[in-house]
């Protein structure tokens, strides 16, 4: 059997999880901000510790190790990326300033949406007095329309590096259909700068990048790119080579927010900003399919946000084709997924004398005022603490202990002396609001986004806070079943280790499958179309090879965006051959879209009368690997160990009741409590409040049901 380690690093706690021999194992410390390594290093000891060997033995042994990380995601927050210079074609100069009308809103919470008034454009990446233009011009079809001058190129060179650029990004017009000008671009600059001298500067290329019809989208996917590599690179090469040090000699692979695995050399900085969010709901993908459960609501509470996915049939690859990063839009379609700013280190505070929680967060350090680190800003853990939903002596399995009286004394000063209400209905509201807004979030996420109605879905709630307040947000989502794992709290870690080797690979093309002239199916574009999708498969060869996979391992599959002919709205379909030969292979795909396209909009929408075109091309290659398989227990009957009970607040009406206790890794399958009750283990609570059961199955799963 394998043995592989998954890393999940969030912005409280670094979670990572040991897998051997078909069982796993969990490890938890904080972050460490300071230095991300140091964290992973404390938690990957607590896992091994766990499998009850040392953490030398469990770095040698180990035949892969996964990553995850939001190194690149602060570094974007906090504007502490690489400055760089943005060459682009002469006229152009404005593509990324200007952005598009969309831009003011772009990224924003709904509220902030449509208070126009004070709207702001987001903090640039590029300066505008780093943008240069240079004179060409390539047409649509790839003509050039007007040659490069070299002596130009030099001098606007030589401009940026006197403005202290320290990258080169270049994006110039139609080069995704023909890049002859931007590789004399980037030949030049190599010249000028080699790789042997200190002043070496990496050069960006779009057409390497991104190589997609859209200038603004194209342009800020390249440049969020070439901003992120070097603090995401420098941190994931100083990990790399703790890990070396330590007898590890494999490549490292991370998680990508595309939906799968890859080495860093055949990774893009891109691919990592809310690469744990997609993980996760790849992972409730491999769950979900084990345990016969096809539509998953996939809620990810830990210490400073709130992640929210979709399973939809089955299917995690419910892809964002228009995504958002920070406030930028940006041409590298992932696995969707929405991030809130909700946790447990969320802070509780008055504004104009009214209650609001978060998004801003506590972090791991100072952490909440319970932690007793000098935090002295009441939190959302700090209102579990007082509730008595969290035990202080068992915190984290009693690796951490809490102070409730600092708890009592943030949520005393801040809440409830300014309210003129007691302590613990201060806590109460605390909660109830931070599990009405997630709750809220989810119904729209999984309504008016996802079209779905939440009733017919299963909630996973995960995260080191998920399984705690999960009842509370399913209120407000209209949810009655919700699933919790002995993995809930590490679940992003273990997510990583279900994901398969993926390399995926996009070109804009327009080709006519179905012309509206001839009201016929177009066999003018086959050759085109085949030499395209060839391109695609060499290059997915050349690296899943790199990766160590034998290419008949391998498998690739084909997905088309199509559209009606002159539709800017386009559909994603997957086709089940790469080549086209006849007529029928045309027809065989502008069905599949017709089907799509009914499937969505209605039947009475569909218009291929108007023609169909193929305007993009996406190949995804596949490397399967070893994934935890979900075992099932004997049905024991309806043991558990009840470990006493204490004081917990269920509102106004109930008030303080003595409720009992249960230790989650004794309980049998078959066990079922009705609420309220609390059920402990070392990472994570699981609450079952009074209108709820709380049960095992034979996998392991704790189950919360609406009893009424």
């Amino acid at each position: 059997m394998s043995r592989r380690i998954g890393i999940d690093i969030g912005g409280t706690f670094t979670d990572v999880v040991y897998f051997r021999d078909g069982a796993i194992d969990r490890g938890k410390a904080d972050t460490t901000h300071y230095d991300l390594k140091v964290g992973v290093m404390n938690a990957l000891a607590a896992a091994a510790g766990r499998a009850g060997i040392g953490l030398a033995e469990a770095v040698k042994s180990a035949d892969s190790i996964v990553y995850s990380t939001t190194v690149g995601t602060n570094a974007l927050i906090e504007r502490k990326g690489t400055r760089l210079g943005l060459i682009t074609t002469k006229g152009f100069e404005d593509t990324v300033p200007v952005g598009r009308s969309r831009n003011f809103a772009d990224g924003l919470e709904p509220e902030k949406k449509y208070d126009r008034g004070r709207a702001r454009r987001p903090l640039p990446i590029v300066e505008r007095n780093l943008i240069v233009g240079i004179q060409e011009r390539i047409d649509n079809l790839g003509r050039v329309f007007m040659p490069i001058r070299e002596h130009e190129i030099r001098s606007k060179v030589q401009y940026l590096v006197d403005q202290g650029v320290r990258g080169f990004v270049v994006v110039l017009l139609n080069s995704f259909v023909n890049p002859e000008h931007e590789q004399l671009i980037g030949r030049i600059i190599t010249e000028q700068f080699p790789e042997t001298c200190l002043g070496h500067m990496p050069v960006y290329l779009s057409h390497q990048i991104s190589p997609k019809l859209g200038e603004y989208r194209r342009s800020m996917t390249v440049l969020l790119d070439a901003y992120l590599r070097e603090v995401t690179e420098d941190h994931l090469v100083r990990l790399s080579d703790e890990l070396r040090d330590g007898g590890y000699h494999r490549p490292v692979f991370v998680a990508k927010n595309t939906g799968g695995l890859s080495s860093l050399s055949r990774s893009q900085a891109l691919h990592l900003f809310g690469s744990s969010p997609a993980a996760t709901v790849v992972g409730a993908d491999h769950v979900g399919s084990q345990i016969g459960t096809r539509n998953i609501l996939v809620s990810d509470m830990g210490g400073t946000s709130f992640d929210v996915g979709v399973v939809m049939e089955g299917r995690d690859r419910v892809y964002e084709y228009d995504p958002i990063i920070d406030r930028f839009r940006v041409q590298i379609p992932y696995v969707a997924h929405w991030s809130v700013g909700a946790g447990g280190g969320s802070i509780a505070k008055l504004v104009g004398g009214h209650l609001t929680v978060g998004p801003e967060s506590a972090g791991s350090n100072p952490g909440p005022a319970c932690y007793n680190r000098g935090g002295d800003k009441p939190t959302v853990t700090d209102a579990d603490v007082v509730l008595g939903y969290l035990n202080p002596e068992n915190f984290l399995g009693g690796t951490k202990k809490l102070v409730a009286a600092r708890a009592e004394e943030a949520i005393t000063k801040h809440i409830a002396e300014p309210l003129g209400i007691p302590l613990l209905e201060a806590a109460w509201r605390i909660k109830q609001l931070i599990d009405g807004y997630m709750g809220q979030e989810m119904y729209r996420i999984c309504t008016l986004i996802s079209g779905q109605d939440p009733r017919d879905f299963v909630l996973f709630a995960l995260g080191g806070a998920g399984p705690l307040h999960a009842a509370g947000y399913a209120e407000g989502t209209d949810v009655s079943r919700i699933a919790t794992f002995p993995f809930s709290s590490v679940f992003g870690a273990f997510s990583t280790l279900g994901m398969d080797i993926v390399q995926s690979y996009e070109k804009s093309v327009n080709l006519n499958l179905y012309s509206y002239r001839t009201q016929s199916y177009t066999t003018a574009n086959i050759a085109v179309f085949n030499a395209e999708v060839e391109k695609l498969i060499e290059l997915s060869r050349r690296d899943m090879e790199e990766e160590g996979f034998d290419l008949t391992r391998i498998s690739i599959q084909l997905e088309l965006q199509i559209c009606y002919g002159q539709q800017r709205q386009t559909l994603p379909v997957v086709v089940p051959q790469l080549k086209l030969a006849t007529a029928e292979d045309i027809k065989v795909v502008c069905d599949l879209f017709n089907d799509t396209y009914a499937g969505k909009y209605g039947k009475g929408a569909c218009y291929p009368e108007a023609g169909i075109e193929v305007v993009e091309l996406r190949l995804n290659a596949v490397g399967p690997v070893d994934k935890y398989v979900m075992a099932q227990r004997p049905h024991t009957g309806k043991a558990g160990a009840h470990a006493g009970s204490r004081q917990a607040y269920w509102g106004p009406e109930r008030g303080p009741v003595a409720t009992p206790v249960y230790l989650r890794d004794s309980l049998a399958s078959g066990f079922d409590v009705a609420g309220p009750a609390i059920v402990e283990a070392d990472d994570t609570v699981i609450l079952a409040p009074p209108g709820w059961l709380f049960r095992t199955d034979d996998y392991g799963i704790g189950w919360l049901e609406r009893s009424r």
